[in-house]
């Protein structure tokens, strides 16, 4: 696992619309993925609720608004206000995405790729430190998707992504269901993929859903996850071992008790792949 992080097993997504079954059951699960956006100067029940339940499970913090590639000036404040959210709810890292969704200021909404150039490692490379230094705990960047190679592109997905690795010195989140989708999309072979990125460097996984548009497959997170998601976790876990695995379902978010069983599949095959053994937060 990079820089020793805890392998937590399968974990959920923390929702608002479960809180209170959450607290009420003490449900089984490895972890819950805390996303600041939702939760930053809140008060009232949604903070006492994130306090009980971080007391209860192990928390990790995932954002979605940082955009590490965006040519605006840093929001360092944003990023010290993450940096406490994290302190408070015990979070041994934090994660973003690797793109921009800030343009002049303007929050687009949306992860929108970077192009794969050296003029974009350089300045991911620059802010992720700058990140780190604030956070003081281990930072890792999430492989997003694109439907269209990005514009003056200078090298491949995966050259670019071990770059801005190496070249910042900080981990990545792998979003497995991203690279089938990639994969499936511009027509590359996704375990020849893994195989050309530093895979030392995962602390994480995502597995998600997602729908078929035509000869698109769409990112939606508003599905179980697919049958050739599954076969590529395999993969990945046959690769990297025992780790924490974040189940995303995000749109049409469904009972807690069906994503509790999403999560319980992805632990049953980690168990599989990997032999058994507890998980927590040692």
């Amino acid at each position: 696992m990079y820089a020793n992080l805890p392998a937590l097993g399968a974990g959920v997504g923390l929702r608002r619309q479960h809180l209170q079954e959450i607290i009420a059951d003490r449900p089984t699960v490895g972890w819950f993925e805390v996303i600041p956006e939702n939760f930053l100067q809140r008060g009232g029940f949604l903070a006492d609720a994130l306090e009980r339940v971080a007391t209860a499970y192990p928390c990790v913090g995932h954002g979605v608004s940082l955009s590490i590639g965006s040519t605006d000036p840093l929001d360092r404040e944003h990023v010290r206000g993450v940096k406490q959210f994290c302190d408070k709810i015990g979070s041994r890292w934090f994660s973003d995405h690797l793109c921009f969704t800030m343009v002049d200021h303007v929050n687009l909404n949306d992860l929108i790729p970077l192009p794969f150039t050296e003029e974009a490692i350089e300045n991911v490379a620059a802010r992720v430190r700058i990140v780190q230094d604030i956070l003081e705990r281990p930072f890792l960047l999430e492989n997003v998707t694109y439907y269209a190679a990005p514009s003056r592109s200078q090298m491949s997905e995966a050259e670019f992504i071990t770059r801005v690795l190496e070249r910042s010195d900080c981990g990545l989140l792998l979003d497995v269901s991203n690279v089938l989708l990639n994969a499936r999309n511009q027509e590359y072979d996704p375990e020849a993929f893994l195989d050309s990125i530093p895979l030392e460097r995962v602390g994480q996984l995502h597995l998600a859903g997602f729908e078929e548009f035509g000869d698109v497959l769409l990112d939606t997170h508003a599905r179980p996850v697919a049958d050739d998601t599954w076969v590529l976790y395999r993969k990945v876990l046959e690769r990297i071992g025992r780790t924490s695995v974040l189940i995303e379902w995000d749109s049409e978010i469904p009972s807690l008790a069906r994503l509790l069983q999403e999560a319980e599949m992805a632990q049953q095959l980690m168990d599989e792949v990997c032999g058994s053994a507890s998980v927590g937060n040692d």
